[in-house]
């Protein structure tokens, strides 16, 4: 036998005894931590016993299920590590919301700094997690801090949820931070006592598509750091939700001049927030300007819904029908060519109505025939008759009398000739016929 392969042998028979000496550790590891183990967690392993067999793909406990509310700061590091080994695990639901709305926050232990430290000292890693929810629960900024190491390496994770914990300001700004690199999409604060907040250009999550903050105390300044997320051609947020805050007009104003360029956000709700019928015209402008054809034109054509006030409220009404409208084209055929919309939307948004006769003067009198075609198929025949007395100076001013008379002379004049060409043939004709004689009746055609 050569020595090449008893080399091969020995290198074999070494990892086969590595192999081996290895399963013998982890079956004692797993020994001594079953020992260790309160009964708690171990009710916990025998509920989702796919969390031994590390093949837990959603794991869900929400509410009241007894065994998870008497965990020790420990088993929760253990249960921490536990699912860290769960390399197909998706989904972690450990949201606790509706047992706060029952009314029952007794029969609840609640997560709080301490239980969520422990969580993730024990789960440091995961390459296939996607979404977390630890909503309505106790933890603080401390709790945020100790998420921030496994966030950062969270790969895969799209959307989590802290919703219902006093986080505050801080911790809403250690989440952006830790999250910049991450592929995450949907990020929930709701009712976390954020205040201020400062976002740093350079931490922006580079996908982060909807931002819930409703239920905060976010201010105008706020919504000075919020309009970074709105501004530049490489703005990803599609959902923005401030319902319940307290920007007020002047922050309804920065809000309303950073949708002017944007073409990413298509949801935002900003309604309770102390905005005045000032305010809330600010927003109906975003969407539809009718102060004159170029501005209507200019708005925002991205957004499909923007609430400001409750749905009955006439501003939420006209805002609720320009996103009824395809484009900005369609906006001008449904609101400035029709004298009734047009009078309505200018009333709310402040601006003197101009006639309809400065409306019409605006378009280039050479396309008015279109023009007033489309009035008539679009709003009938009243709005018709309406635009025709508006634009009929504009009408007769593209009429060049001149030009008539002489199109109209050419069209005689090659009447005449055509009648004088039929008069010649009549005469041809007759000059081919002679008479044989004397009797009329005796006629012959010359040939």
């Amino acid at each position: 036998m050569e020595s090449s392969d008893v080399e091969r042998m020995r290198l074999k028979k070494q990892q086969q005894k590595a192999r081996r000496r290895e399963k013998r550790a982890a079956k004692q590891r797993a020994a001594e931590e079953a020992v260790h183990i309160s009964e708690e967690l171990r009710r916990v392993r025998m509920c989702w016993p796919e969390l031994s067999k590390r093949t837990l793909k959603t794991f869900r406990a929400r509410g009241v299920f007894g065994p998870m509310n008497v965990l020790s700061n420990g088993d929760w590091e253990q249960l921490g590590r536990d699912i860290a080994n769960c390399d197909k695990l998706e989904e972690l639901d450990f949201g606790g919301g509706h047992v706060r709305d029952l009314g029952i926050r007794d029969l609840f232990t609640a997560m709080n700094d301490l239980k969520i430290s422990s969580l993730f000292r024990g789960w440091t890693r995961s390459s296939s997690i996607k979404f977390i929810n630890l909503s309505t629960h106790d933890f603080s900024v401390a709790g945020v801090r100790s998420m921030v190491s496994f966030l950062q390496n969270a790969n895969n994770l799209k959307k989590l949820d802290v919703g219902g914990n006093n986080i505050q300001s801080e911790g809403f700004s250690m989440l952006l931070r830790a999250l910049c690199d991450s592929p995450i999409e949907m990020l929930c604060c709701i009712g976390c006592g954020i205040e201020s907040i400062g976002i740093d250009t350079g931490s922006i999550p580079r996908r982060l598509k909807n931002l819930r903050l409703n239920d905060n105390s976010i201010n105008a300044a706020g919504c000075r750091e919020l309009a970074k997320l709105l501004q530049g051609r490489d703005s990803t947020l599609e959902i923005l939700t401030l319902a319940d805050n307290n920007i007020q007009d002047e922050g309804t104003e920065i809000l309303a001049a950073a949708l002017q360029n944007n073409t990413s956000l298509m949801h935002l709700d900003v309604k309770h927030n102390n905005i005045s019928i000032e305010g809330k015209v600010m927003m109906l402008k975003v969407v539809n300007n009718i102060s004159s054809i170029k501005a209507t034109l200019q708005t925002n054509f991205t957004l499909r819904s923007l609430r400001v006030g409750e749905v009955m409220e006439e501003i939420q009404g006209c805002i609720n029908a320009a996103f009824r409208f395809t484009g900005n084209r369609q906006k001008i055929i449904h609101t400035q060519l029709s004298s009734m919309r047009r009078e309505a939307l200018c009333r709310l948004q402040g601006i003197e109505e101009r006639s309809n006769a400065a409306l019409y003067c605006k378009f280039d009198p050479l396309h008015l025939p279109e023009i007033l075609a489309l009035v008539g198929r679009t709003h009938g025949l009243s709005e018709l008759h309406v635009a025709l007395k508006s634009s009929l100076t504009m009408l007769l001013s593209t009429v060049d009398r001149v030009k008539c008379l002489e199109q109209e002379m050419a069209y005689y004049q090659a009447k005449v000739v055509n009648l004088q060409a039929e008069i010649a043939a009549i005469k041809r004709a007759e000059g081919n016929v002679v008479e044989v004689g004397n009797d009329p009746s005796n006629k012959r055609r010359r040939t």
